[in-house]
């Protein structure tokens, strides 16, 4: 999520003010509003606090479709940046045991078995984790999102070394707070958005077409979101406040 570059594309919603962010690597377009910037101010304070402890964090931001998580994640990357903080980022995108399109073709063919957690692929995660906490690189294959629709895959080499903070973003990202390593080093802050998925969202940015098959899928994704409420450190509220989850009262 390093060296972005920002687009000028007005908003949908004419009365928000909105900012365009494209990844260099991935292409994904993210939508930045003033609620990103609000809870990404609150987030990064308590990264920063978990570092005067910690020698690494692991930084998790998950929720619902649409609901902000890429946009927050890159902001708190930015910010830790200013501070000095060496960080690393990674999607949850390049987490699925299939390619994009082996994935679309056995969802349509079995929605309930084919969508959901047991499309992570696990090894490749705490794999990426392990790298992390060991500081040493990993090369990982990375999702090209085209114009055209199209979502080639390329492999990228993951720096490692001397990162004191690793930032994962994606539907499925507070699975990061139930996995360990052989090592573990690094403590985990996970954070989810309380906010449902966002049609609007997902059509104003245009990285997949809404349809009767998308919205299959979405279904199916939205309730394994939920299902990770356990694991998740501090949530967004609908009005971008952030607070951490005490232990044992973590939503479902």
């Amino acid at each position: 999520m390093s060296s972005h570059t920002t687009d000028d594309i007005e908003s949908t919603n004419p009365d928000e003010p909105v900012r365009w962010v494209t990844d260099p690597i991935s292409l994904d377009k993210l939508r930045i509003t003033p609620g990103h910037d609000q809870a990404a101010n609150q987030l990064a304070p308590i990264l920063l606090d978990a570092l005067q402890t910690y020698e690494k964090v692991i930084f998790a931001a998950g929720g619902e479709s649409g609901t902000g998580k890429s946009e927050i994640a890159y902001l708190v990357g930015e910010m830790l940046k200013k501070q000095g903080v060496p960080i690393i980022a990674w999607s949850f995108d390049n987490a699925y045991v299939t390619t994009p399109d082996e994935r679309e073709e056995k969802r349509a063919q079995d929605y309930d078995n084919n969508v959901g957690l047991n499309e992570m692929n696990g090894s490749r995660i705490e794999a990426v984790m392990s790298a992390f906490e060991q500081d040493r690189p990993i090369t990982v294959p990375i999702v090209i999102i085209q114009a055209d629709g199209s979502r080639p895959t390329k492999q990228i080499t993951l720096d490692m070394q001397d990162k004191r903070v690793l930032i994962v973003d994606g539907l499925y990202a507070a699975l990061i707070g139930q996995m360990r390593t052989r090592d573990n080093k690094a403590t985990r802050i996970v954070v989810m958005n309380e906010k449902r998925f966002d049609l609007n969202a997902q059509k104003e940015r245009g990285k997949e077409k809404v349809n009767e098959h998308r919205m299959k899928v979405l279904e199916r994704e939205c309730r394994a979101v939920r299902s990770l409420w356990p694991y998740v450190t501090h949530k967004i509220s609908e009005d971008w406040r952030v607070s951490a989850i005490p232990i044992g009262n973590n939503q479902s």
